[in-house]
């Protein structure tokens, strides 16, 4: 056992060699050939690894044409029959519901080492695990299962639009070149806004040692006396303030940890699903209370005319305008029939295209059809 632990995976590479040479763009002479079955996110950012590492990567799909443009130049996109038949060491990035439409490769990988990188959709599910599952099912191959705590965006980042791709019924279809490219710099204005938050916290705390704050803090007193008044405690303003404050720390503490968590050495040690927690869920949560935030800082003033000055909005009310969109529009996805859609097609389902499959046991269908549109 601890030799066979001890083999590696992928033979035929130097040992020894620098790490300068992971940089290579061209797969070298002799290089083991690896095979990907599937053309998903975790596929394509697996594949120009390998591809930049150096190996001779081949990827099988069933409509290998369409599938073409998604890979670098260098991976050869074939049928998967052809990638299992080439391969001599295979990656298996196919949900484990859809396992079973591999059953027709069974002769070409008999002997082969197979790398299942699924996760289950549940942390302490009952039952045989998703490696386990393709173990029955190819008896004559060796699986292993790893990639348990990478995700695709990690490997390479990469766009994924709900809406998208619930109007096109598919996940497939690429993206338009400025949308790629927005959605592919997401890190970046992640990075900026943290920022400006940071910038707008210190701003705020400084305000105190401003001249101009300190005359307005001495005209109100000087009002206060004019006016008579001994208390100038207004319940609503307090409570206004209190919030205002409350949100825009916990927007900047949610932003802080999003920042950390982008970090390559942080990122590195969490899993794949912690990973996608704290970057999606946490990151729509500091969206909303830096929203919040906007919104307890203008509190009544959208309904008070004067604040309409030249019949302009009050600068608030324009900047709450994009966030309140994507919050929305995020929500709108949040619904149930929807996002059961949405499941279904980030799972490779497709609303024109019909295969059977088999699913493992009817306590983990899951709401899920035995009739795959994939």
């Amino acid at each position: 056992m601890p030799d066979d632990m001890s083999r590696p995976l992928i033979r035929g590479r130097c040992e020894g060699r620098s790490s300068t040479h992971l940089e290579a763009a061209m797969s070298e002479p002799g290089a083991p050939v690896i095979g990907i079955l599937g053309t998903g996110d975790f596929s394509r950012s697996l594949a120009r690894r390998l591809v930049t590492s150096g190996y001779q990567v081949v990827v099988g799909s069933r409509v290998p044409k369409r599938s073409q443009g998604l890979f670098p130049e260098e991976a050869e996109v074939t049928s998967q029959m052809e990638a299992a038949s080439q391969a001599d060491l295979v990656f298996v990035a196919v949900f484990p519901e859809h396992h079973s439409t591999l059953v027709e490769l069974k002769p070409a990988l008999a002997g082969k080492t197979l790398v299942d990188v699924s996760n289950g959709l549940r942390i302490n599910q009952e039952g045989p695990s998703n490696a386990e599952q393709l173990a029955d099912l190819f008896p004559e191959s060796s699986v292993v299962k790893g990639f348990n705590t990478i995700s695709a965006w990690m490997l390479q980042v990469g766009p994924r639009d709900g809406s998208r791709q619930l109007w096109w019924g598919t996940k497939y279809n690429r993206f338009p070149n400025w949308l790629d490219r927005w959605l592919t710099r997401r890190k970046q204005f992640g990075l900026c806004s943290f920022l400006c938050a940071v910038l707008h916290a210190i701003y705020s705390l400084c305000l105190p040692m401003r001249k101009s704050a300190r005359f307005k803090l001495l005209d109100a007193a000087v009002k206060q006396v004019k006016d008579g008044l001994e208390n100038s405690w207004v319940d609503t303003e307090v409570w206004r303030m209190e919030l205002y404050l409350s949100v825009g720390i916990m927007a900047l503490g949610l932003l802080s940890l999003l920042a950390v968590t982008s970090l390559p050495s942080v990122a590195g040690t969490v899993n794949w699903r912690e990973f996608s927690f704290i970057q999606s869920t946490l990151g729509y949560c500091a969206l909303s209370m830096a929203t919040l935030h906007a919104v307890f800082y203008g509190w009544n003033r959208a309904f008070v005319p004067d604040h309409y000055r030249f019949y302009l909005p009050p600068t608030f009310l324009l900047v709450l305008i994009l966030p309140l969109t994507v919050l929305l529009g995020r929500l709108a996805l949040f619904v149930p029939c929807v996002a059961w859609q949405l499941r279904r097609i980030r799972r490779g389902w497709e609303k024109s295209k019909h295969i059977r499959f088999a699913l493992p046991d009817d306590e983990y269908h899951n709401g899920l059809e035995d009739v795959s549109n994939v």
